[in-house]
């Protein structure tokens, strides 16, 4: 499945509201802080990502690289528990 880049932090949310306890929603919201804190990532991890999963960790690093969050960063923070600047 491709995320459409206005999708992207929809099903983000999504999925980390559905299951915020599971190990799949800690190695999404820990990729992402690991993004916004300028942090290394176990990238050992996403491998055990569901596909679906995995796909949508792509799609915010690929989007992360291309800037498409540059509006949206703040969202992205909060829904890695984050502080927003």
């Amino acid at each position: 499945m491709n995320f459409p880049k206005t999708n992207i932090l929809k099903q983000l949310e999504i999925r980390l509201s559905n299951e915020p306890d599971s190990p799949h929603s800690t190695t999404l919201r820990n990729l992402v802080k690991a993004l916004c804190m300028k942090e290394r990532h176990d990238l050992a991890a996403l491998y055990e990502l569901t596909h679906e999963d995995f796909k949508l960790a792509m799609s915010i690093m690929e989007n992360w690289r291309l800037d498409q969050f540059t509006g949206r960063k703040d969202r992205l923070r909060e829904l890695a528990d984050l502080p927003v600047n």
